[in-house]
């Protein structure tokens, strides 16, 4: 096998001319080694998705968990077509995955989310009407839609329950199970914190189709409009909408409820890294004094982690590994250890070890980012050769 080989075997074929920097004589991570017994439960499968991405054995695996709950499995379905590159052997899977979306093609699903926010009420009529169903034996309990969809508005511990599942999904890169709990909690609820966890969630794997409609009249409406708006700036690259955005709401009468706000802080942040502002190690205090659940704030352990390799270049890698172990392959993390050629021969090793073993994980392929002046063509492959196999999946 070769790096060329395994390109091919995932139907890519625009990368083929940037797999030279690579080399094949590299080992698997830990996490990477470990073998899955079949009697794995959701817990577990989760935890591996974290750093492995979207596997297709072990996705399939988590479809298996799911059998009883068709909306739930199709929501996996849809993130399995959307964030794993399935290729010559996974034909199965591939058949499944088209069988499993059923649900959401009669809810009305669309190519840019799962369920577009005009969908949720379809999705919570359907919840309902499949009912209360339990997992296999063995995992920790998972709240289903239909219990998230008859929560009652003083039931705090639920609420809990299913955020905190929506978060695991999330991490676990699978972003529209994820959206759906948070979906359901706010438009049945309206519970700030479920908006909240939508729109982060949203943000991180631009989903924007999911959000619904802002502004929401309540205490954190210009903070978090702010966030959203800023951050789908810096999504685009587009430095100066997002500090016209931050220019504009400066003067607006509420906008000392924007200096404590902790997520506007580290997307403040990001947006100094990407105009090539000086950093200093006091952003990243600042950072880990408003966010200390950086263990699983994927956005503030990624601008965290950035900023260290702008401190210490020659560290990069050390980084870069850090993030790979705590939330799995990230496009932004590659592109930002792009800029640092002190560290070049550290991150061949790491890109050539993510994508000689993790070849379904689209992300792994955007290492190659690191080795080519213009990395356009990769990506453009890499998001047609998504989009196009969503297509066919909901086709």
């Amino acid at each position: 096998m070769s790096f060329a080989e395994t390109a091919e075997r995932r139907l890519l074929s625009s990368v083929a001319g940037h797999l030279g920097e690579l080399t094949w004589d590299v080992d698997a991570d830990g996490y990477q080694r470990l073998r899955v017994p079949a009697t794995a439960n959701v817990d577990q499968l989760l935890r591996l998705l974290l750093r492995r991405g979207l596997e297709p054995a072990l996705a399939a695996s988590l479809l298996d968990r799911f059998e009883s709950r068709p909306i739930e499995r199709a929501l996996i379905a849809w993130d399995i077509a959307a964030g794993s590159l399935l290729g010559n052997d996974d034909a199965a899977l591939a058949a499944r995955v088209r069988g499993h979306l059923s649900p959401l093609k009669q809810l009305g699903t669309s190519p840019t989310a799962a369920v577009p926010r005009d969908r949720v009420p379809a999705l919570i009529a359907s919840a309902i009407a499949i009912g209360e169903r339990p997992l296999p034996e063995g995992s920790s309990p998972v709240p289903s839609l239909a219990s998230v969809a008859a929560l009652r508005s003083d039931d705090a511990a639920g609420i809990q329950a299913a955020l905190a599942f929506a978060e695991t999904a999330a991490l676990a890169h699978l972003p529209s199970l994820a959206l759906a709990y948070a979906q359901i909690l706010w438009h049945r609820l309206a519970a700030p914190a479920a908006l909240d966890r939508l729109i982060e969630i949203a943000l991180d794997f631009e989903r924007f189709d999911s959000v619904p409609a802002l502004p929401v009249p309540d205490p954190r409406s210009l903070p978090r409009q702010t966030y959203f708006a800023v951050r789908v700036a810096l999504a685009q690259l587009d430095t100066a909408t997002a500090a016209g955005i931050l220019e504009q709401v400066s003067t607006h009468p509420a906008a000392a409820s924007l200096s404590d706000d902790p997520a506007l802080a580290i997307a403040k942040v990001e947006l100094g890294l990407l105009r090539d502002e000086p950093v200093t190690q006091a952003a990243i205090d600042r950072i880990e004094a408003i966010a200390p659940n950086l263990a699983t704030w994927r956005y503030a352990s990624r601008v965290v982690a950035e900023v260290r390799m702008e401190l210490a270049p020659a560290s990069t890698a050390i980084w870069v590994e850090g993030f790979l172990t705590a939330f799995g392959n990230d496009m932004r993390v590659w592109a930002q250890a792009g800029f640092h050629d002190e560290a070049r021969a550290e991150l061949r090793r790491l890109a050539s070890r993510e994508i000689r073993y993790q070849p379904w994980d689209p992300d792994a392929w955007r290492a190659l980012a690191v080795f080519v002046d213009d990395a356009t063509p990769v990506e453009v492959e890499l998001q047609q050769r998504s989009a196009a196999q969503l297509a066919r999946a909901l086709g």
